[in-house]
């Protein structure tokens, strides 16, 4: 299964989830295309963060990670805890059922593991991306032009706070925020859907960490954390604010 269609089905499961709006879980299945290394794979679960007991933390309905060419996901359920042995063993049962490929789905009571091949240069998890180390021209769906620093520094000043929230955090949805000024628009995303925890000056800092290094050209940047949840990762990615268009 290509890169991009593994993250839609993430996602369409992330919001059927939300909105209970599921009746069960998806069937086991192995992937017909892509394949992974058990040994990266052994390496991409020990990053797995875990709370109290050894279970996923409380809320953290959806985790993701990667090492070398191999990506697990894990969307946990409304069952009970999803502990480190069960999500271990889940991993195995997917390489015991799937021994060409070593990729596919495993539904278990409290969660349904995904392990799928990742490409280097998917978005957030793959190996190209370097956290906290800015990349630059990234495809886009608006015309090219040169964006200015000072408008995307304006762009995060615009967020509004959630009032509602105890924490005092950023307005957002689903832990996505889309902002824009003059000739910067801004996007930031937590990879959990989790709200986002950074406040204005660390957005700031984040977006010139990216200008400073693309200069007028688009880019973003990774960084570890930044949101709720144990193994969260947090993008903003800058655009040139113009019409969609070819480039």
């Amino acid at each position: 299964m290509p890169a991009y269609k593994f993250f839609f089905t993430i996602l369409s499961l992330l919001a059927c989830s939300s909105l209970s709006r599921c009746s069960q879980q998806p069937e086991k299945k192995c992937f017909t295309d892509g394949k992974v290394n058990p040994d990266e794979c052994a390496n991409t679960f020990n990053k797995i963060k875990f709370s109290t007991g050894d279970a996923v933390m409380a809320g953290e309905k959806n985790i993701t990670v990667a090492s070398g060419g191999c990506l697990i996901e894990i969307i946990a359920t409304d069952s009970g805890a999803a502990t480190k042995t069960d999500i271990g063993l889940a991993m195995w049962d997917v390489f015991a059922m799937c021994p060409n490929r070593f990729t596919g789905i495993v539904p278990k009571p409290a969660f349904t593991i995904y392990i799928n091949e990742i490409k280097p240069d998917t978005p957030i998890f793959g190996s190209n991306v370097k956290l906290n180390k800015p990349f630059c021209k990234i495809k886009s769906q608006f015309k090219l032009g040169d964006v200015k620093s000072k408008d995307c520094i304006e762009a995060i000043g615009k967020i509004k706070i959630n009032k509602a929230s105890p924490q005092n955090i950023l307005a957002q949805s689903r832990g996505t925020i889309e902002t824009a000024s003059g000739s910067c628009l801004v996007r930031i995303r937590s990879s959990n859907e989790l709200d986002i925890t950074l406040n204005h000056d660390q957005l700031r800092k984040m977006s010139l960490v990216i200008t400073d290094y693309c200069k007028q050209n688009s880019g973003a940047v990774v960084q570890d954390k930044g949101a709720f949840g144990l193994n969260s990762r947090t993008e903003m990615r800058i655009f040139f604010n113009g019409k969609p268009g070819r480039n």
